[in-house]
């Protein structure tokens, strides 16, 4: 075995787990706040804010699938138990699913004709996150129940971000499975 994955598993796997996850969680966080910032001060019609948020949602795709690539890989190989596998993938989908429910929300803060089937009564920040929260759950697993609908072209894109994640990371996990070597 090589060095490098000895000094791995020397580490708790809980604490190598969130080590590996550092980065994604950090971006996704300090996006969402400069979401919530740029939503309370900036005046939205004298900023181009949907091609920021597509930005940023094109980043923070490029940082979890660059992650996951690198280090969750490298934790699979010295993963031995199932539960430990779920927990790795768990926090990726969730880390994701969130991810896009910020930018889905911040979105529709911006333009509340970016997307079709959102309540009109629902006002405030929080509760449209909770609603697209629904919405990125329901995209990511791809069942598209078609009552919220993207509307504008940033939507659809980041639709599409979102989409292509979610493909991606069942596409890795099946193609790791091989990899996974659980000891009874």
């Amino acid at each position: 075995m090589p060095d490098s994955l000895k000094h791995i598993q020397e580490k708790p796997f809980y604490q190598l787990l969130f080590g590996k996850t550092a980065l994604p969680i950090i971006t996704i966080l300090g996006i969402s706040l400069l979401y919530v910032i740029l939503m309370s001060i900036i005046d939205h019609s004298t900023l181009p804010f949907h091609i920021i948020i597509a930005v940023a949602a094109l980043g923070k795709t490029i940082v979890i699938t660059v992650t996951t690539l690198k280090q969750l890989s490298k934790l699979m190989k010295i993963c031995h138990s199932l539960e430990r596998l779920l927990w790795v993938f768990g926090l990726i989908l969730i880390i994701s699913i969130f991810s896009f429910a910020t930018d889905f929300t911040c979105l529709f803060q911006f333009s509340n004709t970016a997307f079709d089937g959102v309540p009109d009564y629902s006002n405030s920040y929080i509760y449209n996150l909770y609603h697209f929260f629904y919405f990125s759950v329901i995209t990511f697993s791809t069942v598209g129940y078609g009552d919220i609908t993207p509307v504008s072209e940033i939507a659809k894109f980041v639709v599409m971000l979102e989409i292509f994640l979610s493909f991606f990371l069942i596409v890795f996990a099946l193609a790791n499975i091989k990899k996974i070597h659980i000891n009874e």
